[in-house]
């Protein structure tokens, strides 16, 4: 059994260069894996490793004067869901692609997951817009909430025009853990939104799914960037799917990455189809790998059909 840390602080990091190699030290050590941005306004990670791993890591953090009293969103997992590890020094903790624009003193107010809840339950007039990527809506989102109207979050900005709609509703916004909705609203309140009538989802997804997962308005799976790729949200019979197969439109919400290193897509793909494609998104995809197995010797291709058989 292992178990993940997905976690997040704003703060000002004087020397980012001097914490990512202490940070690496330490992670070593533990024999964590997994991804952690640093920059000089803060820290962002998602790691994952032993129990005993995670407890050291996280008194660590608690010791650390920068990242006491961080909320840490941590799960179990029934594999290592990161295959190494990986601490980088970057401009912003989360690309947004607007940091000129981003004053982090002007984020919006947090909303806890209860009264989150309980404005859903009486059908507060309010919009929910998703700050994640659109693949991530694909399979599992907040019902109603707001599709993102594009690709990937870091277009953020060129979203203001879109949003221009709801200006003058209350608005939530949420996201994975929390962290995207951080720069969302500041850069919001800078394009003229009312700061008073703008939420942010406190601990965002993951943190209500640990109360409301089951009983909660939290449709379809949580999208996660790690080996994993999604997890449940609702446990229950009464748990929906959404997202279709890229290939036939047949309900799935199984990513799969195109066996096409070429092209390495990201898609949606049914077991059926999956097996029809070999693990391709397309037909051009497929005859490249295709292609490639004929050009293998006998004897590599004897060892792949064997390992596909075990």
């Amino acid at each position: 059994m292992f178990q993940t840390l997905l976690y997040y602080k704003i703060i000002a990091i004087k020397y980012p260069e001097s914490e990512m190699k202490r940070h690496l030290e330490v992670c070593k050590a533990l024999q964590l894996k997994g991804r952690i941005l640093i920059s000089k306004d803060g820290i962002n990670g998602n790691v994952g490793g032993s129990p005993e791993s995670i407890r050291l890591y996280r008194e660590y953090m608690d010791a650390h004067p920068k990242f006491q009293k961080i909320d840490f969103k941590q799960h179990d997992s029934e594999i290592m869901p990161f295959p190494k590890l990986v601490i980088k020094v970057r401009d912003e903790i989360v690309t947004t692609e607007a940091k000129e624009d981003i004053d982090w003193g002007n984020r919006a107010r947090y909303v806890d997951r209860d009264t989150f809840h309980e404005w859903l339950l009486r059908g507060e007039d309010m919009v929910i817009i998703d700050m994640r990527n659109d693949y991530e809506w694909a399979i599992g989102h907040f019902k109603n909430a707001v599709k993102p109207p594009v690709k990937y979050f870091r277009e953020l900005k060129n979203t203001i025009d879109y949003y221009e709609q709801f200006k003058d509703k209350k608005i939530v916004m949420y996201c994975t853990g929390g962290i995207r909705c951080e720069p969302a609203t500041a850069l919001f309140v800078k394009y003229g939104f009312d700061k008073k009538n703008m939420y942010h989802l406190q601990g965002g997804i993951v943190k209500y799914a640990e109360k409301y997962g089951n009983e909660g308005f939290f449709e379809g799976k949580c999208f996660t960037f790690d080996d994993r790729l999604a997890i449940e949200i609702n446990k229950t019979d009464s748990a929906v799917i959404l997202g279709n197969c890229e290939i036939c439109t047949v309900t799935c919400d199984e990513y799969r990455n195109c066996l096409n290193k070429h092209c390495n897509k990201l898609f949606l793909g049914c077991d059926a189809c999956v097996e029809k494609t070999e693990n391709t998104c397309n037909p051009e995809c497929q005859k490249i790998i295709q292609n490639a197995e004929n050009m293998r010797s006998p004897r590599a291709n004897m060892k792949k059909a064997l390992h596909r058989n075990k």
